[in-house]
């Protein structure tokens, strides 16, 4: 009977990470309401899932706003040259579909480009969070270090920006998968991009 009621029992166990999951997800989605702490409120999600959520540790919720404080003001300065850089590419984006739709051949072969190339920028907005959550860096190495990681790293950057885009399409099909997804996809970026970090951590 005492097991039955027990925290470590397999059912308060699952019931806990699915409180944390959904959890950490609304305080991500809430935090990243006001675009400026987006970066900020995503490092705080890699972190805690990374180090927390995937481990079972209790404190996911106190893990997770200690580093969005202590990440807040770098990941805000950060946040608004992403954010228009984003933008731009999107515009961009709709330009190139654009040409290639109205005028097709080289057009469309330099929109199949424009896609290819979008992988790089992609891959540097999905390291950074990461690398702004575990490690302490200036703002201009942790942007040289999150590009460095994207290109020599190509095969995982691939992985975790296809990751990260399913998430976010799935989030956009169904909303009530923002409760879900966020966790979801941080747990599953973490597993190749931690192991990056050990290698260079002498782990």
């Amino acid at each position: 009977m005492n097991g039955l009621f027990s925290p470590n029992n397999l059912f308060f166990r699952s019931l806990s990470w699915m409180v944390d999951i959904i959890g950490i997800s609304f305080l991500w989605l809430l935090l990243s309401l006001p675009v400026i702490t987006a970066v900020p409120a995503a490092a705080a999600l890699y972190h805690t899932c990374a180090l927390c959520v995937r481990r079972g540790e209790d404190g996911a919720f106190g893990r997770f706003l200690r580093s969005f404080r202590q990440n807040l003001r770098q990941g805000c300065i950060l946040s608004v040259p992403l954010v228009v850089l984003g933008l731009l590419l999107y515009l961009g984006r709709g330009v190139m579909l654009a040409a290639s739709n109205q005028v097709g051949g080289y057009a469309t072969a330099m929109y199949g480009i424009y896609d290819v190339l979008l992988l790089i920028p992609l891959g540097v907005c999905c390291w950074l969070p990461p690398l702004l959550g575990r490690f302490e860096f200036g703002s201009k190495e942790l942007c040289r270090t999150a590009l460095f990681l994207t290109l020599r790293h190509l095969p995982t950057t691939v992985l975790v920006v296809a990751l990260t885009l399913a998430a976010a399409v799935g989030c956009l099909a169904f909303v009530p998968l923002l409760l879900l997804l966020p966790v979801t996809a941080a747990i599953l970026v973490s597993l190749p991009m931690e192991r990056v970090f050990r290698r260079y951590q002498g782990g």
